[in-house]
């Protein structure tokens, strides 16, 4: 038989490049077994893929620092805690769809909470960041020139994180061979420009100054008396009208302006007035790096409103005429939380952001903040809660309705849960407050707030139900301004004439009171005048009856009435449930009775307003 010597060579070959790979293979894992003992350096030829690896490190690094920077220095942000109805925040802000911790936040059941991670925190966090990558590097473009490459992914990984770098020496064996060049490494280490500690740092000293000093509160309850009516007395003969709404949007826009406006005492910015430096706050460092304060009005807000919303004029009633002048004195309270980022930055891009709440209790900041193990923010009474209460609402045909629950006790308003549509009950089991003669307040979208008068010291259930709110057009006929009062025994309200050109009613029964207005040239003259009266004179004259006038000075400016009441009257009436569901528009017939010409005219106009009949029909 003739062979084919050719094949024969050819099969020889290839066996010895097979055996020869082998050999190379066996060299490579026999020092990647022994830890890379011999071998101290990498040769020019296997340079570029160890280099690879180094720099696939730094790529998972820098990738960790960007998610630690952007989420408040949390790579896993801790656990998620929702918010409440009565407390929207959650543990976490969500900026542009992406969260950013919280450092310091109010939960859901009225707790003040920290979650402020320390470098330490930080460093462990990218350390288990990293190590979980590093069997991700792409070395495809070499394998396929023919190297080899083994990477043990079970390395250690230790990380400092300095103001201006962050190092990573990382300890695990990289085998690499080429052709009859090898190679094992098993310490690699890199460093990472970046401003990741410095930022740190100065978010700690920031945080730190807000939690003892609550400057972001002070600048907060400034805009509050700015922008929305805490207390005062205007000159006028025309109710004054304050619509919930109205307040809130006012409030929020102007914070979202004014926190915009914020500043460190620092080197990054330049002052366009003297007058900004109202804005400046001094930490007790020089900030020599960019930093932003943003609120936005879409984030979770919450702002509760005390006082009367209709403040009836003081002057024109009867035996009041001698004052010579009207005034609109009011007082309205506010409890406010929202949020705060703070970010900082330079001009590559870098940065670092975290959260905050700020939080303002009845015209007050709240108090300073003196550990991180979470300090309630409610009053004493709503603290110590051990009656338990079984709680269970309806709507007016008694259907089960989920609902909100608070305990009004005193002048405090407690934060108790959220009955759940259940077996046929909306039922909530909690413990509240011992109190004598307070209330349970039930909230549901679209219903009116139901109350509940109980003493959680002797009762242990209540039932309460709350009526369903419709929504009704109004139509004054010629009437250009009014104020409409609808006053009920459970629920009451008021608008404000053709701003608000609809009302919501529940069924009941109501005092409607309507006041109309039109523009009015009617001025009070200014009144500059001494008045002198008796007085006890004083020293031992005055224990025997002498006396002596004391006067004073009586300097009023000139009152415009710029509305003056032209017509208005009262009725009471029963709005049913059928009556209300069936109707689109509550017409209300005013009577009216002419401009005023005087003051005497004005007076005699509010003594027929409350003598005069208003007639209410429903279309």
């Amino acid at each position: 038989m003739k062979t084919n010597f050719s094949s024969s060579k050819r099969a020889q070959v290839t066996i010895f490049i097979i055996v020869a790979l082998i050999i190379v293979a066996a060299v490579v894992i026999y020092f990647f077994l022994r830890g890379g003992i011999g071998i101290s350096g990498v040769s020019k030829e296997l340079k570029p893929v160890y280099d690879t690896y180094l720099g696939c490190i730094e790529q998972h690094a820098k990738q960790g620092i960007s998610i630690m920077s952007s989420q408040g220095g949390y790579i896993k942000l801790p656990e998620f805690v929702p918010g409440s109805a009565y407390r929207p925040y959650s543990s976490q802000l969500d900026f542009f769809g992406e969260p950013v911790a919280y450092w310091m936040y109010v939960s859901g059941n009225n707790l003040l909470k920290e979650q402020v991670p320390s470098k330490v925190d930080m460093q462990v966090q990218l350390e288990d960041f990293i190590r979980s990558h590093l069997d991700e590097c792409d070395f495809s473009g070499y394998i396929e020139q023919g190297y080899n490459i083994l990477v043990d992914p079970s390395g250690s990984v230790i990380v400092k994180i300095s103001d201006g770098d962050v190092s990573v020496d990382v300890s695990n064996n990289v085998a690499i061979s080429f052709e009859d060049k090898s190679a094992v490494v098993n310490k690699h280490s890199v460093k990472i420009s970046s401003k990741l500690g410095k930022f740190y740092n100065l978010a700690m000293d920031t945080y730190n100054y807000e939690k003892q000093n609550m400057f972001l509160e002070d600048y907060a309850l400034d805009v509050l008396r700015m922008y929305a009516p805490v207390d005062g007395v205007d000159l006028g003969c025309a109710p004054k009208i304050f619509i919930d709404q109205n307040i809130k949007t006012d409030l929020t826009n102007g914070l979202s302006s004014n926190v915009a406006a914020l500043k460190l005492k620092g080197s990054y910015y330049t002052l366009s007035k003297k007058e900004n430096s109202y804005f400046v706050t001094d930490i007790g460092r020089n900030v020599d790096e960019n930093v932003n304060f943003v609120y936005s009005t879409s984030w979770p807000t919450r702002v509760e409103i005390y006082g009367d919303r209709v403040v009836q004029p003081i002057g024109l009633q009867q035996g009041l005429s001698m004052l010579g002048f009207c005034y609109v004195p009011y007082h309205l309270v506010y409890d406010v939380d929202f949020p705060v980022l703070v970010q900082y930055y330079d001009s590559s891009g870098e940065n670092f952001q975290f959260a905050m709440s700020v939080i303002i209790d009845k015209n007050q900041a709240r108090k300073a903040l003196p550990t991180s193990g979470g300090v309630s923010v409610e009053s004493g009474i709503c603290k110590y809660k051990n009656q338990n209460v079984n709680v269970k609402t309806y709507d007016a045909s008694l259907n089960p309705l989920a609902a909100k629950i608070r305990l009004k006790c005193l002048n405090e308003m407690c934060d108790i849960g959220d009955t759940v549509v259940s077996s046929g009950d909306a039922v909530l089991d909690a413990e509240m407050p011992a109190c004598v003669n307070g209330f349970i307040i039930a909230s549901a979208d679209g219903y009116a707030d139901g109350k509940y008068q109980i003493s959680t010291n002797e009762q242990s259930e209540a039932s309460v139900i709350l009526k369903k709110k419709f929504n009704m057009s109004l139509d004054l006929g010629k009437v250009d301004r009014a104020v409409i009062n609808f006053v009920g025994d459970s629920y009451s309200t008021s608008v404000l004439y053709p701003e608000m050109n609809y009302v919501e009613l529940t069924e009941g029964a109501y005092n409607v009171s309507v006041y109309a207005y039109k523009n009015s040239s009617l001025t009070f003259p200014a009144i500059n005048d001494k008045k002198c009266v008796s007085v006890p004179a004083e020293g031992l004259g005055g224990v025997f009856g002498a006396q002596t006038d004391k006067c004073f000075d009586i300097n009023v400016p000139e009152v415009k009435v710029e509305m003056a009441l032209v017509g208005g009257g009262k009725n009471s009436d029963y709005f049913t449930e059928d009556q209300l569901a069936n109707s689109k528009q509550l017409n209300i017939n005013v009577p009216l009775f002419g401009i005023p010409a005087s003051t005497t005219e004005l007076q005699t106009n509010y003594a027929k307003a409350d003598a005069e009949k208003v007639y209410l029909t429903f279309e």
